[in-house]
This record gives structure tokens, sequence and C-alpha cells, in this order.
């Protein structure tokens, strides 16, 4: 019986994603942070896994009592790791870093069982007990992260080796794993490979890839209760101990014991993001895979009610997640503080994950709206210019004289100065493989044509029925708004481009052929529909004024503050431009705010300066507090892009600032 449920209304994707095999980022905004990712980061990451034991732990040789014990999630960095080198070989020949990916393939075939498992901590440190505590040793999540990088290996070069090892290890879980009699009910603490079965489905067409994955989907919060049943086998009360830190113990109990894993209710009836913000958003995107694969509209409904409870009460206007690092969690509603916040930067890439997967099914801006903010701001702040140091949180305003009492935590994960490694490591290589595959976030394509969704420097190969376009873009995007679109078709025919309309533009004129054109906008996207020929030209001449943006009164911490935003980016201000006391300076309302591309300043940006005011701190003398008396000074202030900042020395950063007559 095929696992189709035609019977029901079917949640169909409109568009279908353009592969990052078939855009060529050429210039413009992601073409220099691509150079840096692909000739610093994912080198640079190979040495950090070295360094910290992860590649040689694939050896084998560690025996217990030897120092540099294996973490039980190295192998999910592997993963990730080896996904982003193949990204980025599928558009730069680099036979040293192909060798590199082929020796840990030998590795890694080396280290698999004969049933098919692998796993490097479970080979080394506990052989007797794997798929013993999927509630929080990361089994699952690693083989998905590892059959990510074996899908993008094959499509990046053929080489189907990796992808045959992994395919061993998917039958072997698919053995152990499911709803039939004497099968394990269980699914992962971390969810991670319920849309890595989906990608290994889609180059395999092994239905039960996906079937499996649509398991672990259903099974999650269906009572009884999977982890406590198998934390009461191993002796634990989930309920007391959770396996977890104790102050994550009040909050875990407050929506029942397991919504840290999203498991505290079947999907289907949860109405909030809650607990770990990572995990949520890589389930959601499992959740969109499998409704797109199966038809299952009832997963689609799902992902929309938790998109617009996140969306419209607890994201920040980076694009950034998780508010509280006790558990790298969500909280509640309007709960956005800058100075505490976490904000994972794993969590912003699964935010783009998910956005982009629901932006297929109906060709709603609105997500790519989403997507885009948090490409721009939350996730690039997540690495310095240079490629080599990198944030776990990503915080909205920062005073570095708090983090001088931190702990080892705070001074790693948590520190406002990015760091050459972490170790729980998760960030650096997700960051790398979502630059590397940048150009499959750019278009789609439907039956009736070719959508436009972000706008860069790019040559883009684009199937439509009976033929194929070629689209050329030119744009000094996101500094400017004018964008160049050359339409190639490889024959003249009618069909629909849809020019994503961005949700911050106010004003905006479109030409083809350097004629103006009257266009319909239909869910944030510009419609063009004409006969199209070779060398059409069209023109986007978007107005990007800089713009005063508040929070809804419900956002305790920005109550009469402002951000500024440029077109899609965020800006701040830092102490190098601004001095110290950030927190005492306020913009003043009626001022004008002038931008300026500075192209010796952090890589090349546009800065934003306007008039401010602070308070004298001459007056004060010694004094803690006083009758009101202190003069307010006349000063100008500059502003940065948010993503840019911490590149310049350590200081005071501020995105949200007061705002006064």
């Amino acid at each position: 019986m095929s696992i189709h449920a035609d019977e029901v209304r079917t949640a169909k994707q409109k568009l279908s994603p353009v592969s990052w095999k078939e855009v060529t980022v050429n210039g413009g905004f992601w073409q220099e942070i691509q150079k840096i990712n692909s000739t610093v980061t994912i080198p640079l990451q190979y040495i950090r896994m070295e360094e910290r034991g992860g590649i040689e732990a694939l050896k084998l040789n560690w025996k217990p009592g030897d120092s540099n014990k294996p973490h039980h999630f190295w192998d999910s960095d592997i993963g990730k790791w080896i996904e982003a080198a193949a990204y980025s070989l599928a558009k730069h020949s680099d036979p040293e870093l192909e060798k590199k990916i082929d020796d840990l393939v030998d590795l890694i075939e080396a280290g698999q069982q004969e049933d098919g498992y692998f796993n490097t901590f479970y080979n080394l440190v506990d052989p007797g007990k794997r798929w013993t505590n999927l509630y929080y040793m990361h089994e699952l999540y690693c083989a998905g992260h590892l059959a990510e990088g074996a899908v993008a290996y094959y499509l990046a070069t053929g080489k189907k080796k990796l992808l045959d090892i992994i395919c061993r290890f998917m039958d072997h879980i698919d053995s152990r794993f499911g709803p039939q009699t004497g099968k394990v009910h269980g699914y992962c603490g971390h969810p991670e490979i319920e849309l890595a079965l989906v990608k290994m489905y889609q180059v395999t067409g092994e239905e039960r890839y996906l079937r499996l994955s649509k398991f672990f989907i259903d099974e999650r919060g269906q009572q009884p209760y999977y982890f406590e049943l198998e934390s009461l086998s191993r002796g634990v009360n989930v309920e007391v101990k959770a396996d977890r830190p104790r102050h994550l113990k009040h909050y875990l109990c407050c929506q029942g014991p397991f919504a840290q894993y999203q498991s505290h209710l079947p999907v289907r009836e949860q109405d909030a993001p809650v607990g770990h913000a990572v995990r949520a958003m890589y389930l959601y995107a499992g959740m969109a895979d499998v409704a797109a694969e199966t038809g299952d509209h009832t997963l689609l409904d799902a992902c929309e009610v938790l998109w617009k409870r996140l969306t419209e009460k607890q994201l920040y206007i980076t694009g950034g997640i998780g508010q509280s690092s006790d558990g790298e969690r969500f909280t509640f509603d309007y709960d956005l503080p800058n100075e505490i916040t976490y904000n994972e930067t794993c969590a912003s890439i699964g935010l783009v994950f998910w956005a982009h997967r629901l932006l297929q099914f109906n060709g709603d801006g609105k997500y790519a709206d989403v997507m885009e903010r948090a490409l721009y701001n939350g996730i690039m702040s997540g690495v310095n210019l240079e490629g080599d140091r990198f944030f776990y949180a990503n915080y909205l305003s920062v005073y570095p004289d708090r983090f001088k009492y931190g702990s080892t935590l705070i001074t790693e994960r948590m520190a406002p100065t990015r760091q050459g490694w972490f170790e729980v490591a998760c960030c650096p290589p997700n960051l790398a493989r979502l630059v590397a595959s940048i150009g499959q976030y750019m278009y789609s394509t439907s039956t009736d044509g070719i959508y436009v969704h972000l706008y860069n420097d790019n040559e883009s190969k684009l199937d439509l029925i009976d033929n194929q376009v070629i689209l050329t873009q030119k744009t000094e995007y996101p500094w400017d708004g004018h964008i160049g679109i050359t339409v190639n078709p490889e024959n003249d025919a009618e069909f629909m481009i849809a020019l994503r309309r961005p949700g911050w533009c106010q004003n905006a004129e479109i030409k083809v052929n350097n004629a103006v054109i009257d266009v319909e906008v239909r869910k944030g996207y510009w419609i063009v529909n004409r006969l199209w020929k070779q060398g059409d030209v069209i023109e986007i001449i978007l107005d990007m004024p800089v713009q005063r943006i508040e929070t809804h009164p419900s956002v305790r911490t920005n109550t009469a503050k402002v951000a500024l935003q440029r077109g899609p980016i965020v800006y701040c201000f830092e102490e190098i431009d601004n001095a110290k006391d950030l927190n005492d300076v306020s913009l003043v309302s009626d001022a004008d705010i002038s931008a300026r591309y500075e192209e010796d300043l952090l890589g090349g940006v546009v800065t934003l300066e306007t008039k401010g005011r602070r308070r004298d701190t001459s007056t004060w003398d010694g004094q803690l507090y006083q009758p009101v008396k202190s003069e307010k000074m006349d000063i100008t202030i500059k502003a940065v892009p948010y993503f840019a900042w911490a590149n310049r020395g350590p200081g005071e950063m501020v995105v949200w600032v007061k705002q006064e007559e």
C-alpha cells in the first residue's frame, strides 16, 4: 500500500526549489562570504576537529582510560563538515579537500558494524549500550547529519561510497524502529534524522526511509511517553532527574517533562514553539518535508500554527530565536530580552531551513521575508569577517563588564567575543554548510514559471516545462536597491516570473526592457507575465530608506526604543564608534539619518549617522544618585550592520535605543 494519503486533502507544494548545483554566485554580498567560507572556514574547521580529537576518534584507537574521551555528538560535526565541503567542491575543484573527505569515508566504512550500525562514541566508549538513551545521547541525530553529508557528497561528486554506507546504517535503523510489533516505538531526543531520511528517500527512491521519517514524527508525544519508559528501564525517574541539569527541572515540568524535546504532545497538537530551539526547527522542517512527500495536510496545518505563533510573538528583529540560555530554549510570548538572550546561531539556521520548506507550498513571501532576515542578520553575525571565529549566542545588547563574573559556559558559548571553537561545536559547521549552499534559497520554479526569492549577483539554470531559462542577476543588494535580471530562455516562451517584494519595501519600480510596467502583487511577489525572449532585462528599483522600527507594546524590554533598519539589514551601535554607556544614548525622533557606503570599513558596508543625545557625566562627580539636573549633550551617533559587530575588538553594543522628541 502506498504511503501517499490520496484520500485526504493533500498538502501539495506549488513550488520546486532550484538546486544549489544550478546556481552560481558570481558577485555581490554572498560571493565574498562564500569565498572566505571555502578558503578559510571549511579548511579551518577540519583542523579544529583534528585538534579536538573528532577525526582521530574515527580511527577507533581510543581505549577506556585514555584522555580525550570521544564526545557523543562528534559524528554530527563530521557529517555537517562533509556536507559543507561537498557544496564547496561542487563549485570549486579542490583535490586536497576531496581527499580529506574520501579519507573520512574510509574511516567511517572501517568503523561500521556488521549490522550497519555506526557511532563513534558507542563503538568506543559504551559498546553495549547503543539505542538505550535516545533521550539524551544523540545517536539518531548523528546518523541524520552523516546522512545529509552523504547525500550532498553524492550529488556534488557522483561518488556513492558514503551514500551506500549510510544506506546500510539507515537500513539498520529501519530494522530497529517503527510501529510494528517487536520494533522500538521511540524517537530521538534531538530531532534531525526526520529531515535527513526524507533526503535519503529523495535521492535513493527507497520509500522505507520516508515511512521511517513519518513514524518518528507521528510517534513523538504519544503516550505512554517513550522517554519515560526508556528512562525507567535505566533506573532513572525522568520527571525528577530528566538526565538534564537541575535548573531545567521546573521549566520542563511546567509544560510536561518532555517539552524541552518537543515530545510533550503529539506534533499535530502543539500550538507554540517550546523547548530547545534548534531541536524545534529541525523537527518542524522534517514535518514540512513529510507533509510535502506524503500529502499529509495535518502536518502542514500544524506547521502553520507554529509559524504564526513564532513570528508574531517570539522572533527577534535579527531573525534570532530561542530566548534563554537555560536549555537553549524558547520562553514565553513577547519575552525578547536583549542583554541576556541566547539566539543560538544554529537556531536561526534551522529557521531558514523551515521557512524555505514552507515557502514551497504556496509561494507566500512572508516565509521568504523571515528567511532573508535571518540570513543577513542573525546568522551572519555568527562568524567574523575573516571566517575563523564564531558566535554561539547572538546578543542584541552587550556590556562586557557583565561577563567578568561568568562561568566557563559564559566564557565560551556565551562570550561577547567570537571564539575559535567550542566543546559543543555544532554552530561553525552548520554555518559553513548553509553559506556553501546559499544558492538553493534563491529560486523556485512552478508550473507557471519562476519565483525569485533572494537578490544577489548570480547565474542560474532553471528548468521549466520544455524549456530551460538562464537568469543572470546583477546587483549591489543589500547595500543598493537596484537589481538587474537578464532573462535568457532556450526558446521564446510565455511564462511568469514572480519577483519577491521584500516586506520592508514600501515603494518600488519595475521595468522590462527599460519600460516601466504595472504589476500585480500576489502574496508578496510582483507577478510579471509575458512572452520572454533572449536578452530581455528586468529592472527592480527598490526604495531603500532608513526605517525606525518599534516593537509590539507587550515586549517590555523595548518600550520607548527603536531599532534602525535599511533594506534587509538591521543596524547596531558599537562602543568603538560612540563611546561607552550606550544605554544612555537616545535618538532624536525628527533627525535625518544619512546612509553612506564605506568601502574600507568592515569589508565594505553601508553605515548610518544621525543626531543623538546623551547625559553629561561630568556633573555627577562620584554620585550614584542625585536630583534630576543632568544636561543632555547633542552628539552624532553612528550605526553599523549588526552582522558585522565585534570585528574591531570587544566593547559595548546595542540594537535597540531610546528615542526622544
